[in-house]
């Protein structure tokens, strides 16, 4: 899907570079090769492909070309139950934005219905001259002089490339936020369920299939704190990118070094001022605010994962513990069989001169031996707690 976003109007499909022409907004959604090709016309310069965005490194992710600034991150998708990162590529020129995504995202829309919802005022009504009336000379000097003394309402300027990237990322990093809200109701729920016992506790046979079920939320709530954790780290790093950039300093040198890669790294090697893609105070400023939004959100990213870790050695000791309990018993019905197993194993030996052999009270001898034998260690374990114990 090739989408052009105008002020004032609804998104509509792109299908030829003139569909492109004044549009500062171009979405490309799952794009198809053809799709490709037709934006990287429209850009004058190759666009990074799904392989390029899913790169790593920092100078894949933030680069300069051509007076163009490629920018992607990792974005969270919630699919069915989970939540799945998928890279997001931003290509801002002097002229246009083109996002590249693979998922749809209420991020974008929202944006996209803002851009469609937003009007310009109309411009303030001139009273022109009655008809017939010819203005001297000195009557227009005049009039020139009053409306230049008259304070003058800044005219409202169309909505630029740089205005939709800073709104993009401004309503992805409230929706990162949102998502961290349910991070933290989530762990809030997994440690009353891992630490305060229920009122209807599973029967034993289930105990197994509860500690596992633990163990997967645990494992999830980490997954989704490293998840968002990549997402805020890559949008730091565009944030700092486009507050640093400026457009009060001289102009850099057109052209790149010779390089074997396709977008080469911009932020160290190429000076950021006066680029072409260069934002002005007023959205510097608002990335700077979101720089520093993402920097909160990432502390509290930390701080989740820290719990999700402790959750997790919580889990383990419980599992440990109820094991340990499991290995009592298990020791305990060991034990008491050995004693009476022996005394059956003495008196079932065939030797003539058994002395209790002809003991017409030897069977219930042998009986009582044995079951003294395994009630005194019942009583001493008892007594030491491994049983219920003595409180």
């Amino acid at each position: 899907m090739f989408l052009a976003h105008k002020p004032g109007a609804p998104a509509r499909a792109i299908e030829s570079e003139a569909d492109a022409h004044g549009v500062a907004w171009i979405d490309l959604l799952n794009p198809t090769p053809e799709e490709q090709d037709l934006a990287a016309r429209i850009c004058g310069q190759p666009l990074p492909t799904l392989d390029d965005l899913n790169e790593i490194e920092s100078s894949s992710r933030i680069s300069v070309r051509n007076g163009a600034a490629f920018l992607s991150t990792p974005l969270l998708k919630k699919t069915g139950l989970e939540f799945e990162a998928f890279p997001v590529g931003f290509v801002l020129t002097a002229e246009r934005l083109i996002t590249i995504r693979y998922q749809p995202y209420p991020s974008f829309e929202n944006v996209a219905q803002l851009v469609a919802e937003h009007t310009l005022p109309p411009a303030p009504a001139t009273t022109p001259a009655p008809s017939g009336m010819v203005l001297t000379p000195a009557q227009r000097e005049s009039e020139a002089t009053e409306t230049a003394g008259q304070p003058q309402s800044p005219e409202p300027a169309p909505i630029g490339p740089g205005e939709v990237l800073v709104a993009l990322i401004e309503t992805i990093v409230d929706r990162l936020a949102d998502i961290l809200e349910s991070v933290g109701m989530l762990l809030d729920k997994l440690s009353k369920d891992i630490f305060k016992r229920r009122q209807n506790m599973p029967k034993v046979r289930s105990v197994a299939a509860w500690q596992r079920e633990l163990l997967e939320r645990v494992g999830s709530s980490g997954d989704l704190c490293s998840r968002v954790r990549d997402s805020l780290l890559g949008l730091e790093r565009i944030t700092i990118f486009l507050s640093e950039s400026k457009k009060d300093a001289m102009a850099p040198a057109s052209g790149l070094p010779i390089t074997s890669r396709r977008f080469e790294a911009g932020v160290t090697t190429i000076p950021t001022e006066n680029a072409p893609y260069a934002l002005s105070g007023a959205l510097r400023s608002r990335m700077a605010t979101a720089n520093r939004d993402l920097s909160s959100l990432s502390d509290y990213v930390s701080q989740a994962a820290s719990k999700v870790e402790f959750l997790l050695d919580a889990t383990l000791g419980f599992i440990s513990i109820e094991q340990n309990g499991v290995m009592k018993v298990l020791t305990v019905v060991s034990f008491i069989g050995v004693a009476p197993t022996l005394i059956a194993g003495v008196y079932g030996m065939n030797f003539k001169d058994i002395p209790e052999l002809n003991w017409s009270f030897g069977y219930w001898y042998s009986l009582g031996l044995m079951t003294a034998s395994v009630a005194l260690p019942l009583l001493w374990f008892w007594r030491k707690g491994w049983l219920g114990g003595i409180k």
